[in-house]
């Protein structure tokens, strides 16, 4: 049986130190998507960590994410399971 996969997609930034929605379970079977205005956000996640790319560039991007073009966003939506936006 395949795994159950989550896709989050986060639109703003963390706010707050306090435990998130974000899974943090190493063995969960999740993708995080950064969208523009969650660039700010300090972020530990322990599966693939993606950056929709804008017109600005890298400017800000956590250093282990991998840009993706909307086209790509699309088919990663299409691959998960379940889709979270926070």
């Amino acid at each position: 049986m395949t795994p159950y996969k989550t896709l989050y997609l986060l639109r703003r930034p963390v706010g707050d130190a306090t435990p998130s929605l974000l899974t943090t379970d190493p063995k969960a079977n999740a993708s995080l998507v950064l969208l523009e205005g969650a660039l700010s956000s300090p972020i530990t996640f322990p599966g693939p960590l993606y950056v929709l790319q804008t017109e600005e560039g890298s400017q800000g991007w956590p250093s282990s994410a991998k840009p993706i073009s909307y086209r790509e966003l699309v088919t990663l939506i299409e691959e998960h399971d379940k889709t979270i936006v926070l």
